[in-house]
């Protein structure tokens, strides 16, 4: 469903449907399991709802108060997001930035300051961001060592390496979105629709 389309149908929806639809809009590959994390805004209030709309999952989220009452949200798969960091490869880029033997939750708090501290104009950009939402080490190397430029495709992150296994992934996330908002739009809840 476009995003044009989607907003339509958000607005005649009362504030939990709205919230549910916004969380299937941007979550709906990590609610189904086939992605390990998201970063998008909401409201400080639609915030406290997604509490309530996921309990009985498991999937987590973490809160970045922003200004202008709206807050960031970072959700997440905590057993995912926790094999892919402890990943070799993985854990020796992060180590770079910092993130030396911690725990998942240690790392997560580090990567919270830093996203607060850029979003505060006191650092920089936290470019290790791409490895929390699940990207591929070697999409995440390559969009640092191109600077962002030079990419080969553009879906849920700038792609550089194996463009046609990605475009599969993208387009398996865009079926799993379609289809949880259609769940959510015939009444399912949150609970009913996570794996």
């Amino acid at each position: 469903m476009p995003i044009s389309e989607m907003k339509k149908v958000i607005e005649g929806k009362n504030r939990e449907q709205q919230v549910a639809l916004v969380l299937a809009m941007h979550g709906a590959a990590i609610l189904r399991g086939s992605k390990i994390a998201n970063l998008f805004t909401v409201s400080q209030k639609d915030a406290l709802l997604l509490k309530k709309l996921l309990q009985g999952t498991k999937i987590n989220y973490r809160i970045i108060v922003l200004k202008n009452q709206r807050v960031m949200v970072y959700l997440y798969r905590r057993e995912y997001l926790k094999s892919y960091l402890f990943n070799e490869q993985v854990l020796s880029f992060i180590a770079g930035y910092g993130y030396c033997q911690m725990t998942l939750e240690e790392m997560l708090d580090l990567l919270m300051t830093r996203i607060t501290k850029y979003r505060q104009g006191k650092a920089e950009f936290p470019h290790e961001i791409g490895i929390f939402l699940g990207y591929p080490l070697e999409d995440v190397l390559g969009f640092l060592e191109n600077r962002g430029e030079n990419f080969s495709y553009v879906g849920y992150w700038k792609v550089y390496c194996n463009v046609q296994e990605k475009i599969k992934i993208f387009d398996h996330f865009d079926r799993e979105r379609d289809w949880v908002i259609r769940e959510v739009l015939s009444g399912k809840k949150i609970r009913e629709i996570a794996v």
